[in-house]
């Protein structure tokens, strides 16, 4: 795990900021989600881009990310060039930043940073804050040929992990065990049901960050993802794509898992999915333990588990 190439800490974030010459080729960007920054005092870290989740990088009109062409010209308004390393932090607990940092990487976009404790974290040790936009001037930045589909798992993908790969469940204890389909102090999904996949392994996203947000050493992180399987296939969910795009960061990028995706049609699209293999209460397999929307294509190849 080499954290130097993937986490920027505030203190060190401070000291470039001191240095204008030091910022040179490195883009701050901030994800907002419907202009909502989660922070506690108004303004941005001077110098930020803000990138809104649900405004700039969700298709208007299907539910699904934006595609290519829309990708790279909204980092050309934003004047970010393709060789500039970018540096994500947000409030929320990073979700929307790692979920910014997930998109762009799937997109190619190679120097990707995450501020480590997000925006909280720079507020927590008196980081200046600013209600000025920067001043960019537009790039043209190239269209990418396409997305990187081995870290984006379909529902389909959902469906042929159960009792086959590894799936993670990274949402709260009280999602999981179908008390709720949200967090805490988030109205209900209508339409969505509660309760989790079959099969669905559960490590919150939270297992992975120390109380102020920064994320734990690499001897913590290997301890407490330790049960799974480091070979497996594994894709991760959770309700909307932020937090299993959090303990995607985490597994692929900090602990060097290969094949690990994010499920970005998230418990929303599952949950209502009709005839989808939900189950409520602890990780749990009846006497079919393949429901028949999977059992043709699984059925052969599972281990029944007590």
């Amino acid at each position: 795990m080499n954290r130097e190439n993937l986490l920027v800490s505030t203190e060190r974030l401070q000291e470039h900021l001191k240095d204008p010459a030091g910022t040179a080729g490195l883009v701050l960007v901030e994800i907002t989600d419907g202009g909502n920054d989660g922070g506690g005092r108004p303004g941005r870290i001077p110098g930020a881009v803000r990138i809104d989740w649900t405004g700039d990088l969700q298709d208007p009109v299907r539910r699904d990310l934006i595609g290519p062409e829309a990708f790279a010209a909204l980092l050309g308004r934003h004047g970010i060039s393709e060789d500039d390393t970018v540096v994500f932090y947000s409030g929320n607990n990073n979700w929307w930043a790692a979920a910014g940092y997930w998109q762009f990487r799937l997109y190619g976009h190679r120097e990707l940073r995450i501020l480590d404790g997000g925006r909280a974290r720079w507020e927590a040790i008196g980081g200046a804050l600013t209600t000025e936009a920067p001043e960019r001037a537009a790039t043209a930045y190239p269209v990418p040929a396409g997305a990187d589909e081995t870290i984006r798992a379909r529902r389909e993908d959902m469906l042929d992990h159960i009792g086959r790969r590894t799936l993670l469940d990274v949402r709260s204890l009280e999602e999981y065990l179908g008390h709720t389909n949200t967090p805490p102090g988030v109205p209900d999904d209508i339409g969505v049901r509660c309760g989790h996949a079959l099969s669905a392994e559960h490590i919150p996203w939270h297992t992975a960050i120390h109380a102020d947000g920064t994320f734990r050493g690499e001897e913590e992180l290997r301890a407490a993802y330790g049960a799974l399987n480091a070979e497996a296939p594994t894709v991760l969910y959770c309700r909307v794509g932020w937090r299993s795009a959090h303990s995607w960061f985490v597994l692929h990028e900090l602990l060097g898992m290969s094949d690990v995706r994010n499920y970005d049609g998230a418990w929303r699209e599952f949950g209502s999915l009709i005839g989808a293999p939900i189950v409520k209460g602890p990780q749990q397999w009846g006497p079919d333990p393949i429901p028949s929307v999977v059992s043709q294509r699984a059925s052969s190849e599972v281990t029944t588990r007590a």
